[in-house]
């Protein structure tokens, strides 16, 4: 059996890996089952008496209260981890993959990061302990054989990434509050509530009402065509984001880049993922007070900062607002004001042809479903290529925006030339994908294993050196909290936003595990040389209400 450190805080680790280790084990097949199960909650009973016996010896000392209570929070840790790899096979996955495919990078990704984070010893010492449990019925699966070899594998490649690219950005002082509860000034807006509709289910009705939201798709994608032809060129030229220093927004390809002076404030309202959950977009933008903060700088640019809003995207799917509710009122808002709103492409806005029809490859696929019966295909195709021209990312200021992440290590070698790669193709369909891990630098044979792929601090760091940018705000994972510090850096700053959720909110379906979240949006303001980043807890119960969200109008009758 293992070997604890004398060191609590050391044996907590080695017992997280040990019981991770285990459970991923026991996931290898796609099924924990009930058998498998117990026999790791009997081996954990053991463990926790080999651990009490380490700490006090066999002199006597009382100690079944204290193996008690390490056998139940070894317990914990185990439910705690079984959950999450639970909630790894509700999310989305790319074209090509399955969820099974998905959860396993999963699985040696959270083994990778806990045995890097121990020595030689120590990491030997975990797997022995690992070993010897797959040998306990006296036989080993050879994909089980598999994963430890890969494993071991994985922690022994050496680190392929030169430090020397990677340098720290001073651009004055960032502050980053605690959560806030804002209160609306008003709690309603009439731009919005003209929009609040959602689509009939009889054919004749559903006809005229789609003709008109795809008049307003024609009409955002005649803007951004214009945005990109008085762009074209702009990064190459440039050569570097410092070099845009005044003037309105440019969108080269799919990026945008908003200039700004260090002489004038501004404020950007960011929103994170809100699929289908319009209640929570209400929310952001009402107690954010945006629509009079735009008209106050456009009165008095003087007095008031610039107000834009920046939306990173996860526009539809698992809420029940995707098209009619969240999607609409976005590009009505980037319609009316396209110099105020940066609206941004997920990975769920990525739609495909397939053999003359248009399907959507990352599933589930609520969005789509929703409406199978009613559209005709043109509809989805309009979809498609309005999905297809929205941009990727925004820069602003030394503050980089993004869905995902950052690109895989061997694209980025392949391919980056300079600003301009971030429109390359394969690039930016990374972008939409990756996620942040606690790890340095994560091995590209792991990241290759899977479309949402795991990059570490440093391939972070050496990123946004490349880039010339300090801070990095993404959206993508379901972050419980709403918002997250995951890498707070002198050579990089990273923070997650989640902005979809909320434990009653009518927006979501009844057993949706974004009911687990609570859901922020963001406020960043940059004044006198000093950037402060300001989230704040959205107020989704409000806009449940029929008197605050016509798409809840049918309460009224109840």
């Amino acid at each position: 059996m293992m070997q604890f450190s004398p060191d609590p805080y050391v044996a907590e680790q080695q017992i997280k890996a040990v019981i991770f280790s285990l459970v991923a084990f026991a996931y290898i097949d796609s099924e924990f089952a009930l058998a498998e199960k117990q026999f790791i909650r009997d081996y954990l009973a053991k463990l926790a008496d080999q651990r009490a016996t380490g700490v006090l010896g066999d002199d006597g000392i009382p100690r079944d209260d204290i193996v008690d209570r390490w056998t139940a929070h070894y317990h914990e840790i185990l439910d705690e981890h079984d959950a999450v790899i639970r909630g790894h096979f509700t999310e989305s996955v790319a074209v090509g993959e399955t969820s099974e495919q998905f959860v396993l990078s999963r699985l040696k990704l959270g083994c990778f990061e806990l045995l890097s984070h121990f020595d030689d010893q120590g990491q030997q010492e975990i797997l022995s302990t690992v070993t010897e449990l797959m040998h306990a019925d006296g036989v080993v699966a050879p994909e089980e054989q598999a994963f430890v070899d890969e494993i071991i594998d994985l922690i022994h490649k050496p680190i392929e990434l030169d430090e020397a690219d990677i340098v720290a950005i001073d651009e004055g002082p960032l502050v980053i509050d605690e959560a806030q509860t804002l209160e609306p000034r008003t709690a309603n807006h009439p731009f919005l509530n003209q929009f609040e509709w959602d689509f009939a289910r009889d054919p004749a009705t559903f006809a005229q009402q789609s003709a008109q939201d795809m008049a307003l798709v024609d009409r955002v994608m005649g803007i951004l065509e214009q945005k990109r032809q008085e762009g074209i060129g702009k990064l190459a030229a440039a050569g570097s984001f410092a070099a845009f220093t005044e003037g309105p927004p440019i969108l080269d390809g799919h990026v945008w880049v908003a200039p700004t002076t260090p002489d004038k404030n501004y404020e950007l309202i960011v929103v994170g993922d809100l699929h289908g959950c319009y209640s929570c977009l209400k929310a952001a933008l009402m107690q954010s007070d945006f629509f009079a903060k735009v008209e106050a700088h456009r009165q008095d640019p003087q007095n008031h900062p610039a107000t834009s809003l920046v939306l990173l995207g996860d526009y539809i799917d698992r809420g029940k607002f995707s098209y009619s509710g969240t999607l609409r009122s976005v590009l009505q808002l980037y319609a009316a004001m396209p110099d105020n709103v940066f609206m941004l492409r997920g990975n769920h806005e990525f739609y495909i042809e397939l053999k003359g029809r248009v399907v959507a490859p990352v599933r589930p696929c609520e969005a789509m479903d929703s409406i199978a019966q009613l559209a005709d295909n043109e509809m989805f195709v309009k979809y498609m290529n309005l999905f297809e021209a929205l941009p990727n990312c925004l820069v602003c200021d030394s503050m980089f925006f993004v869905h995902g992440g950052i690109p895989r290590s061997d694209t980025m070698a392949e391919k980056w030339r300079g600003i301009q790669s971030l429109n390359d193709r394969e690039m930016r369909f990374q972008m939409l994908w990756s996620d942040p891990s606690d790890v340095d630098v994560v091995p590209t044979d792991l990241q290759k294993q899977s479309a949402r792929f795991p990059f570490g601090r440093k391939q972070f760091q050496q990123f946004m050196s490349k880039v010339g940018c300090r801070m990095m705000v993404r959206g993508h994972e379901r972050v419980t909290s709403g918002f997250s510090k995951i890498y707070n850096d002198p050579e990089g700053v990273l923070v997650s936003l989640f902005s979809a959720g909320g434990e009653h909110n009518d927006d979501l379906p009844k057993r949706s595990n974004y009911r687990q979240v609570t859901p922020m949006a963001l406020s960043i303001r940059y004044q006198q040389g000093a950037t402060t980043l300001s989230p704040f807890l959205l107020d989704y119960g409000r806009y449940n209400q029929p008197e605050y969200n016509a798409f809840f109008k049918d309460k009224l009758a109840t």
